[in-house]
Parts: C-alpha cells; sequence; structure tokens
C-alpha cells in the first residue's frame, strides 16, 4: 500500500477497536496487513490480553471515499451477518486525523484565538483610559474595581497567550528569521505584564491609581491608569524574566504596557503566519481539499 493509504488505515485502526469479548483495546498497524487484492488488506490476530484466548480474521477494505473495518471470531463466516466488530469511515475525516500538517494548522487556529482573547481584554483597558479621558479622574470605587479587574484580566490572557506559544505553537511552526525578532521584541514587553500578573497572584489584587502627567511634549498633560511602583516594593516575582526594571519613573503606566505588550504579540502572530504560510502554504491547501467533504450536487 502506499504511505497516504498506511497513514489513513493507522488512522482507522487508531480510534480504539477493542475486543467483542473482554474489550481489551486491538494494537494494530496499517504494515500488519497482507494485501489480498488491490483494494483488500486481510489480518489474522489474536487479542492482546493474556487473559482473552479470542481470535479475530481481520479485513479493511479500501472503497475509494472511504475504508471499512471488519472482524470476526477466527474460522466463522458473517458474510450474510452482521461482523463482530465493524466500523465504516470516510476518509476525509481520517485526512482531518492523520494528515502531517493539521497540527500546523490546529496551531495556527489556537494562535488565532489567543491573540483575539489578548485584544478583546486590551480593548477593555482601552474604554476604561477613553473614559479617565473624556470624564477625567473624579470616579466612583465601582469604576476602580473594574480597572483592577480589567489589568488582572489582560495580564491573565497574555500568560495565557505565552502557555499557548510555547506549549502548543512553536514546536509545530517557525521560529527563525523574521520570528526570532519578532519574538524578542515581545518577550521585551512580555516581561512588565508578566511582573503585574505575579504580583496580582500574590496579593489578590493590583493597587491602580490615576495620575496626572504633565511633559513638555502633552500640552495640558495626559492622565491615564497607572500602578504605582512605590506599592509594588515587595514585589518577589519568583521568576527572572518578570521584572518592572523596563518601567521608566515611579509608575506603571498600566494602558500604554499594554498597548505595546499587544502590539508586539500581534507581530509576533502576524508574522509567525506569515512565515508559516510561505512554508506550507502548498501542502496546506492540499490538506484542506484533503479533509473537505465534496459538495453535494444541486439536482
Amino acid at each position: 500500500m502506499d504511505s497516504e493509504l498506511e497513514r489513513l488505515i493507522n488512522a482507522l485502526l487508531n480510534d480504539e477497536i477493542r475486543c467483542f469479548n473482554c474489550n481489551s483495546e486491538f494494537d494494530i498497524q496499517a504494515t500488519d496487513f497482507e494485501q489480498q487484492s488491490e483494494h483488500l488488506y486481510t489480518l489474522c490476530y489474536n487479542c492482546p490480553s493474556n487473559n482473552c484466548d479470542t481470535k479475530y480474521d481481520i479485513q479493511v477494505k479500501d472503497k475509494g471515499s472511504s475504508l471499512s473495518f471488519e472482524a470476526n471470531k477466527h474460522g466463522t463466516d458473517r458474510h450474510d451477518n452482521h461482523p463482530d466488530i465493524a466500523k465504516h469511515v470516510r476518509k476525509e475525516p481520517l485526512q482531518k486525523k492523520s494528515h502531517p500538517v493539521r497540527k500546523i494548522v490546529d496551531a495556527a487556529h489556537e494562535l488565532t484565538n489567543a491573540i483575539a482573547i489578548l485584544y478583546h481584554n486590551q480593548q477593555q483597558l482601552q474604554e476604561a483610559q477613553e473614559i479617565v479621558e473624556d470624564e477625567g479622574i473624579d470616579q466612583d470605587g465601582n469604576f476602580h474595581r473594574r480597572i483592577r479587574a480589567d489589568i488582572h484580566n489582560y495580564t491573565a490572557a497574555a500568560y495565557s497567550f505565552e502557555e499557548i506559544l510555547e506549549k502548543s505553537v512553536e514546536p509545530h511552526l517557525p521560529t527563525e528569521g523574521p520570528i526570532k525578532d519578532a519574538k524578542v521584541e515581545f518577550e521585551n514587553e512580555h516581561e512588565v505584564i508578566k511582573a503585574l500578573r505575579t504580583y496580582a497572584q500574590h496579593h489578590l489584587t493590583l493597587p491602580s491609581s490615576i495620575a496626572h502627567f504633565i511633559g513638555p511634549t502633552t500640552e495640558g498633560g495626559e492622565i491615564t491608569i497607572t500602578v504605582p511602583i512605590d506599592d509594588l516594593d515587595d514585589f518577589r516575582p519568583g521568576d527572572p524574566e518578570a521584572s518592572f526594571k523596563p518601567v521608566k519613573g515611579d509608575h506603571v503606566r498600566v494602558v500604554d504596557r499594554v498597548n505595546r505588550h499587544y502590539q508586539a504579540a500581534e507581530n509576533l502572530v502576524d508574522t509567525m503566519l506569515e512565515e508559516a504560510e510561505k512554508e506550507y502554504d502548498e501542502r496546506v491547501e492540499e490538506y484542506r481539499e484533503a479533509s473537505s467533504y465534496p459538495e453535494l450536487e444541486e439536482s
């Protein structure tokens, strides 16, 4: 059998086929079968359990658009009856399950979902910042509690983004060239966001305030949401990559830091997806075609 058919048969066989007598899971690979004809493959198989002596006559048929699996107790003829164990699966879901670029496509989906969640939380803080700019610093306690919750939600989403990036995405997508530069930029911005999250974890909240900054380039000054550095003097991150050292001045300007962090994360995602498309475009298109059901013809 060719390599593609072998891959599809393995996907079919790995779908928890069990002994009808003792329920032990079969351990069979496509290479265990003997080819009897162009589309028929057979195997005589003993149940893998030491406590079960059931023996099976197994056959796999390639039916063009699908694969079928039948297993009968050895020596029985069930051509006119239902087989002891049977599976019939179209090739599209088997392609989706077993195609070499499936993990790349899944990683790309996870990455885009993670950046979408990060964007939502960034927008929540941006809305709070706009309220401060429009209505001033005289806000009630509910507003300040909302700000603390928004900061916490963004830092939590940033933590999830980093986890998905490192554990689910980077093992399957390219990481060199432009991606490496974008990753360095992201890590630099992630340092302070990670520190804010770690502080919030230890103290169950964040000390936030609203400060009025006046500088030569900000005519009339700037009102923004901040976390005072002095209130973080007992910060113990337990993570060498989490630090407030990049912050200049005595306040963490939260929305500015969040915006910079989000922009770096978005640039990293865009760069990773662009590089992945360059490297895997043809194979991904092949995967999509192979794993998609054909459209029904209109009658």
